[in-house]
């Protein structure tokens, strides 16, 4: 074997113990709680339920809807369900995406050549807002979107199968998310017109897109009549999106406390370590096609609202993929290879521990009594959810709001609010439901009202011990579950049961 033979084969070993040790660590969180501190986690783990029903019940008040762009994922959360039960469906699902994500930052680098430290130091980027919130189809087509500019470079002789890969590409992302779709469309664009400069291949490449195009244009509209839409939101405007707390916010958002902007802090440090003794032959040692990817990222982020059509951190959720593709595409840091690599391993053990250790403590103390409440629910209840605890004191946002779905998630049945509301949902209701009960609970708990617990037989309701005796002391309502910060009640008195 030559010393080059040689060479390649000591660096493909270390790039899979890389990449290993970087899933092994990021698993970490996911393994050691029941409840992980993710928005929409039980909502779309519930999705699963009602797809099940939606097929095997003919007088199902729920439709499946095959068309809609933001179904794929579901394969995942669907295997995860028939493997690892209803209970971890969610969960797990979530963890495979994560693992996927670091396996394709981590075959990206090696495919380009790029340094495999910085890919494994691009891992702690999932363990953002993105994931936090729960944008599930967003989060699973990051990896996918991956896999498309390995395909960009992939050299096909043939342009049948070239046009087919790219059509297979179209679909994939198309089903994923849509606004994945577009931006492979648009970089698509930018690299025949601007890179590459090959126009004939741009048309052979996007020509398998005209049809999902116009699959949008037809399906779209059902959005609107499903009452899918919000007022367009900019909360920031783009010289605000400069600053570091903004930033911060952007690449991570999940955590409260020192966690992530230190982290962010070390990201920068990486980026002038790779840039300033590099500033002569920068463009010569970097990977341009990935530093121009990053560039078209964050300037997506900069001029996108907040919010859109109830898509929320509308423009966030494109910083951390930017800077991801960032960290690889730029030059590699001359330093000792052995003390990078301890200093990037000992800081991702850091980050995956103390995040492992929030996420047990928000289930501990800020979960408390939630499993106990699942768990004495019968089959198919009627239930509404309020959580009166709006705010964590560990994770960011509203990480409350869908708790209460795991009961749907457990036992079926039907809720205040459920995503099978949501027009872009695989499963929905077969007609609009006329609510009976205030809308908006699960973000309005205080709003309300006895007719709106009675319109449901069961209630999971979050607060403090004050809050608790305070329902205690209503006659309308009695205690299944008697400890903890989410409790169930009856929503009959006693005596009527």
């Amino acid at each position: 074997m030559s010393d080059a033979q040689s060479q390649s084969n000591r660096t493909f070993k270390t790039r899979i113990l890389f990449a290993v040790l970087c899933c092994l660590l990021a698993a970490a969180p996911f393994l050691v709680v029941k409840f992980p501190p993710i928005t929409d986690l039980p909502q779309h783990a519930a999705q699963i339920r009602l797809f099940g029903e939606a097929l095997s019940q003919l007088d199902s008040p729920y439709r499946i809807q095959w068309m809609t762009p933001y179904s794929l994922v579901y394969t995942v959360l669907g295997a995860s369900w028939l493997v690892f039960g209803p209970e971890n469906a969610g969960r797990i699902g979530m963890l495979i995406i994560a693992l996927l994500w670091i396996a394709m930052l981590h075959l990206l680098a090696a495919r380009l050549k790029r340094p495999a430290l910085a890919a494994s130091f691009a891992s702690l980027l999932f363990f953002g807002h993105i994931l936090y919130w729960g944008f599930y189809q967003f989060a699973f087509g990051w990896p996918l979107f991956i896999g498309y500019l390995l395909l960009l470079r992939a050299n096909i002789r043939s342009r049948w199968k070239e046009a087919l890969a790219f059509w297979g590409a179209w679909i994939v992302l198309y089903f994923t998310h849509i606004l994945w779709f577009l931006v492979a469309v648009a970089w698509l664009g930018v690299t025949h017109l601007f890179i590459r400069r090959d126009i004939k291949k741009l048309f052979l490449r996007a020509a398998g897109a005209v049809p999902l195009f116009a699959l949008a244009a037809a399906w779209y509209p059902n959005l609107a009549a499903y009452g899918f839409k919000s007022q367009t939101v900019w909360a920031t405007v783009p010289f605000e999106r400069l600053l570091p707390t903004w930033l911060t916010d952007a690449s991570f958002g999940g955590l409260k406390g020192a966690l992530e902007p230190v982290f962010f802090g070390l990201i920068v440090i990486w980026v002038l370590l790779a840039w300033l003794p590099n500033r002569k032959g920068f463009l010569a040692q970097a990977d341009k096609s990935l530093l121009f990817l990053s560039a078209l990222f964050f300037l997506i982020a900069l001029v996108l609202p907040d919010k859109h059509t109830n898509t929320i951190r509308f423009c966030q959720r494109w910083v951390p993929p930017g800077l991801a593709f960032l960290l690889i595409g730029l030059p590699e840091i001359k330093v000792r290879k052995s003390v990078l690599t301890a200093a990037v391993f000992a800081s991702l053990l850091a980050f995956f521990t103390l995040t492992s250790v929030n996420w047990i403590a928000f289930e501990r103390s800020e979960l408390s009594g939630l499993g106990e409440s699942l768990e004495a629910l019968p089959q198919g209840p009627r239930l509404i959810g309020l959580s009166y605890m709006k705010d964590s004191a560990i994770v960011r946002g509203r990480p409350f709001i869908q708790v209460f779905s795991y009961a749907q998630v457990y036992r079926g049945g039907e809720l205040n609010f459920s995503f099978a509301d949501f027009g872009p949902s695989l499963v929905i209701y077969r007609e609009p439901r006329r609510l009976a009960w205030t809308s908006g609970l699960e973000w309005f708990p205080e709003r309300a009202k006895k007719s709106d617990l009675l319109s449901f037989d069961y209630a999971l309701v979050s607060g403090d011990d004050r809050l608790h005796e305070a329902v205690r002391r209503d006659q309308t309502f009695y205690a299944v579950t008697s400890s903890g910060r989410w409790r169930l009640y009856k929503t009959v008195p006693k005596t009527q049961e």
